[in-house]
């Protein structure tokens, strides 16, 4: 059974879909992740069947409608950021919606993210099941606010819990009218006007008793009692650990010279414009609390002549998985991904919110102890960086975070995760 994965987005994005699919390989079913064409050797590499896409996310996040999608940093300026990075995108947006359309044609279901809900109605028109997987909460709660507003609405009693659930439905509707332009130029192109519908796909899937595969622990956002069956929080998906890694010398030499140090990285958070001047902050603060850093570039790049002191080293692509044992504490951006490596690893977490489901992991990650009070990048300075610094290497978050890490390693997120789809995949579809 040939069952694929649809993740269009960055290394956040695609990587838990890749480690599903590994999941899924090796329980005897055939795999196809679809994603954007830059990750094709990292998908490759784990010999997982690739259908890549012509959609480049690193060249797309040079232009400047993309630089401004990464500063929404409130529920509606993400909603209005990502709608006219939309219409300024609109054309390469609408070609990646053939281009899964053509991979999808000869599959028996599709599981795809939230971002992505137009695959719902192209499973309908194929006759084949489509299941959600998400990266974070995606279904409706009264127990806290939809993640793109937790941070922002926290009532409680009676009022609080009819917000919550408030919160999921507007979040659900915000989340397809990003896609719903795009979705609704390719079905006219296909000769089919009466699809999509205003209702969000992700309710109209759940009415049919459509799995949602939520690849987070319930340690961070525990599973509402009252949700059904189909609705499943498996643990986080992980990566098997990549054997054939090998540092760099540099890198090995700098970490046995000296005291573990910080790890600062925002991933593919991307600002052209900011990032040298983001990276004179984290040395400053960095030398203040007289600590040593490796700071991960992700997409970002500085000057080659950038002079910087010996505390600090910049690093390219390390798997976090082989980094974040090694180091003091993590800094970083708050993706789902990073904040589950840094947790796994024990590391206490200091996250650096910029926009999306990011502020919410971080102020789980305060709010569980298990880190420093996130500090949100409009307003990252050398003074609050250094305050947070402080926090976050405090012995009895260090604590916290190991003894955390050990209830969270003994999860099995993807194994976890493919017995739903198997359980499901056994139905009879045929009525």
């Amino acid at each position: 059974m040939t069952i694929a994965l649809i993740a269009v987005g960055s290394r956040g994005d695609v990587q838990p879909f890749l480690a599903l699919a590994i999941g899924l390989q090796k329980a005897g079913f055939t795999p196809l992740l679809i994603a954007p064409s830059n990750e094709a050797a990292f998908v490759r590499s784990y010999g997982v069947p690739f259908h890549a896409l012509s959609v480049d996310m690193q060249k797309i996040l040079d232009n400047q409608a993309a630089q401004e999608m990464t500063k929404g940093d409130s529920p509606f300026a993400f909603a209005k950021s990502h709608l006219e990075g939309s219409k300024a995108l609109k054309a390469e947006m609408l070609q990646t919606q053939h281009e899964i359309w053509s991979a999808v044609q000869n599959v028996d279901a599709i599981i795809y993210h939230p971002g992505m809900q137009n695959a719902v109605y192209m499973a309908q028109e194929l006759g084949i099941p489509a299941m959600m997987a998400s990266p974070f909460p995606f279904a409706s709660t009264s127990d806290y606010p939809a993640i793109l507003f937790y941070n922002k609405v926290r009532l409680k009693g009676a009022l609080g819990k009819a917000v919550n659930r408030s919160t999921h439905a507007l979040s659900e509707r915000l989340f397809w009218m990003l896609g719903r332009g795009a979705a609704k130029e390719f079905w006219k192109a296909q000769d089919k006007t009466h699809i999509p519908q205003r209702t969000p796909p992700s309710l109209s899937a759940s009415a049919l008793q459509m799995p949602k595969l939520f690849g987070y622990s319930p340690l961070l956002f525990p599973r509402d009692a009252a949700w059904g069956e189909n609705l499943a929080v498996t643990g986080f998906w992980m990566l098997p650990e990549n054997q054939e890694f090998t540092p760099s010398p540099e890198l090995v030499h700098f970490l046995e010279r000296g005291k573990p140090p910080v790890y600062v990285g925002f991933g593919s958070m991307k600002d052209k414009a900011a990032f040298e001047k983001t990276l004179q902050i984290i040395v400053q603060a960095v030398e203040r609390v007289g600590e040593r850093a490796v700071v991960g570039m992700g997409w970002s790049s500085v000057d080659k002549n950038v002079k910087l002191p010996d505390s600090v080293m910049l690093i390219g692509s390390v798997p976090h998985s082989w980094l974040f044992p090694r180091m003091r504490a993590v800094v970083h951006h708050g993706g789902a991904g990073t904040t589950a490596a840094g947790l796994r690893a024990g590391k206490a977490t200091l996250i650096i919110p910029h926009l999306g489901d990011q502020p919410a992991w971080g102020m789980r990650v305060w709010e569980l102890g298990v880190g420093a009070k996130p500090i949100p990048k409009k307003k990252l300075t050398v003074e609050a960086l250094e305050a947070g610094l402080r926090e976050v290497l405090q012995p009895e978050l260090r604590i916290n975070a190991e003894n955390f890490a050990v209830k969270l390693n003994k999860e099995r997120g993807v194994e976890n995760a493919v017995e739903v789809i198997a359980r499901f995949l056994s139905q009879d579809f045929s009525t």
